[in-house]
């Protein structure tokens, strides 16, 4: 049946293959059924009972199912080549709830699917959004209805972004869901005492064959969650800055409605995204904004600034002390607990990091001094007590000193001398150190 499925994608009529995607589905719940309909053995029995206790409570007995028989290998296949087709665009919509069904069935394999079926559906985001942006930039093709039949790219657009999302929560959540098991059938001799989690892994060796399979599987999950955060925020800032002025005047109306429902759609994501992995999604942006930089892209980095407060998920509370952990994790990671460490997948160095809080901190609005004060001034103090490792930054991070006390000035909230006190010992000391180093 999935062979057949694979053929219709030849054929004349697309809505075929809707009927055929129901049969398949069908038939990969029946198969699923199978292992439970089989008459055992005691010693089956014995062995099946001791595997569903070691097994999370909190799977079902359909994914405990699942676990036992993967899908065929020409599911897969199948499923990439079906979002990859132009003849599946008028009902691209079905394939997306085939893949959203399908993807319990991979509870076992979920890490080795996840990054073919993010970059499918990446690449085809980004082909159908490139065809989008053409409609609008033609002067002698300027957007028409679109024939019976037919589907328009912004339709197909959505439709992709809505399996991306499916793809990624499911990741993410069988992720969180190992996390958990992990913690949970640590050795019993481990010390939890004094120091925690913190000293975790301080004594393992360096050897790349120790590398877990969970921090293995967070990695496959993150540069999925990267992939995802480049292209929503290309299609974030489509018709924004510099690339407002190569659209078609003539259909202004067209591209405001248009680009405004993509934006939407791409921020709802992007918001999903960092409410996920706060730290790994900004890295990524600030990756963006340092690529802009290096191309002379100035119009694109301040897009990258714009888009921070655009989202819940980095409002300033949420962004400057991930910012410190990035930071911390350049510079000295042994005072970060092993969970708020960046991964380092994305090439930044301390001092990028450093003058993006800059412009950062420059950009936000002064009342946002109420959210962020304490974590700057916690910073401020460690990195007194510790100005070693950010010897190489010192004098942006004087820069940043000074724009908190001009911001505070503008400000009324807390104990304005106690603050402004507390800023001035802070800058004097961090003027101290940096005469020193």
């Amino acid at each position: 049946m999935i062979e057949k499925l694979q053929q219709s994608l030849n054929g004349p009529d697309p809505y075929v293959q809707v009927l055929l995607l129901d049969v398949v589905y069908a038939s990969l719940k029946l198969r699923e059924l199978v292992p439970a309909e089989l008459p055992t053995s005691p010693s089956h029995e014995k062995r099946m009972a001791h595997l569903e206790a070691t097994r999370s409570p909190r799977l079902s007995l359909a994914e405990r199912r699942m676990i036992m028989q993967p899908p065929p290998p020409a599911l897969l296949k199948c499923i990439l080549a079906g979002l990859s087709s132009p003849s599946s665009r008028a009902v691209l919509e079905s394939w997306v709830g085939f893949l959203s069904e399908c993807l319990p069935l991979y509870t076992a394999s979920v890490f080795q699917v996840l990054i073919p079926l993010v970059e499918t559906l990446c690449r085809q985001i980004g082909s159908t959004f490139n065809s989008l942006q053409r409609l609008f930039r033609s002067v002698d093709h300027a957007p028409s209805p679109t024939s019976k039949g037919a589907v328009g790219p912004e339709t197909t657009l959505i439709s992709l972004l809505n399996g991306l999302e499916q793809v990624l929560a499911n990741g993410h959540d069988r992720l969180l869901a190992e996390e958990a098991r992990a913690q949970v059938v640590k050795s019993p001799d481990q010390p939890q005492g004094f120091f925690g989690n913190m000293v975790s892994g301080v004594f393992s060796s360096d050897a790349p064959q120790t590398r877990s399979a969970t921090a293995n599987d967070r990695l496959t999950v993150l540069l999925a969650f990267q992939d995802a955060v480049r292209i929503c925020f290309t299609i974030w800032s489509w018709g924004q800055g510099s690339d407002a002025a190569g659209q078609d005047a003539t259909s202004g109306a067209s591209l405001n409605y248009t680009s405004l429902r993509m934006r939407n759609r791409a921020r709802r994501l992007l918001e999903h995204l960092f409410a996920a992995e706060t730290l790994e999604c900004l890295e990524t942006v600030i990756g963006i904004w340092r690529g802009a930089l290096d191309s002379a892209d100035l119009s694109k980095a301040a897009e990258v600034l714009n888009l921070l407060p655009a989202l819940d998920g980095s409002r300033p509370k949420h962004t400057i002390p991930a910012l410190f952990n990035a930071i911390y994790s350049r510079t000295n990671p042994s005072a970060l607990d092993p969970s708020r460490r960046s991964t380092l997948t994305i090439e930044l160095q301390d001092a990028d990091l450093v003058i993006f809080l800059v412009d950062y901190t420059r950009s936000l609005e002064d009342d946002t001094m109420d959210e962020i004060w304490q974590d700057c001034t916690a910073f401020l103090k460690d990195l007194l007590g510790n100005p070693f490792p950010h010897r190489q930054t010192l004098p942006s991070l004087l820069e940043f000193a000074a724009i908190l006390g001009e911001k505070v000035d503008n400000t009324n909230f807390g104990e304005q001398r106690k603050m402004r006190r507390e800023l001035a010992v802070g800058f004097s000391m961090q003027l101290a150190g940096f005469l020193m180093y």
